[in-house]
């Protein structure tokens, strides 16, 4: 048995095109730009200084009750700005010189203390150390938490400045 196989020529012709090739590539494309708010609160007053309550000059006789505002930077009360829709809160101490829950001013080296109570927001019930609770709606970023104190005269207090000092904490 003989076998013959034909093996034809086979031509393969390459057309290569003279024309410019345009090439394609991207020339525009899109990327995110993204940030996170968070809540947060600040006291807004000018200055620094979370104010002063200046019960004024009184007679050493006196008796009686004597009231007076917490004032900053010319402001009634504490100015609170927080992100809209934060939930917060503000408490204060008792101060350096309470005893038994009550606020006292004392005198260096004098022995009568005097006593006195704070308010805030407004209300008739005498702020101890419980918060306040403060909420800022969509929109509202800034409060004026109002407070005052009041001090009982007891009358024959010797002469000269009777001072305390209180800490207020701004939570959220």
């Amino acid at each position: 048995m003989h076998f013959s196989v034909n093996l034809a020529a086979v031509t393969v012709v390459v057309w290569v095109a003279t024309a410019a090739v345009t090439c394609q590539a991207a020339t525009s494309k899109a990327f995110d730009v993204t940030a996170t708010i968070v809540n947060g609160c600040a006291v807004a007053q000018a200055g620094g200084s979370w104010g002063q309550i200046n019960l004024g000059t009184v007679s050493g006789l006196a008796t009686g009750t004597v009231e007076a505002n917490l004032i900053a930077s010319g402001v009634s009360g504490v100015v609170i700005e927080c992100t809209p829709g934060t939930s917060a809160s503000l408490s204060a101490d008792n101060g350096n010189n309470a005893a038994s829950g009550q606020r006292r001013l004392m005198q260096a080296g004098v022995a009568t203390m005097v006593p006195y109570a704070l308010f805030a927001n407004g209300s008739t019930t005498a702020w101890t150390t419980q918060a306040l609770a403060l909420s800022f709606a969509a929109g509202a970023s800034k409060q004026t938490i109002p407070v005052k104190a009041s001090l009982t005269l007891p009358g024959a207090l010797q002469a000269g400045k009777y001072t305390d000092t209180l800490r207020l904490t701004l939570s959220w």
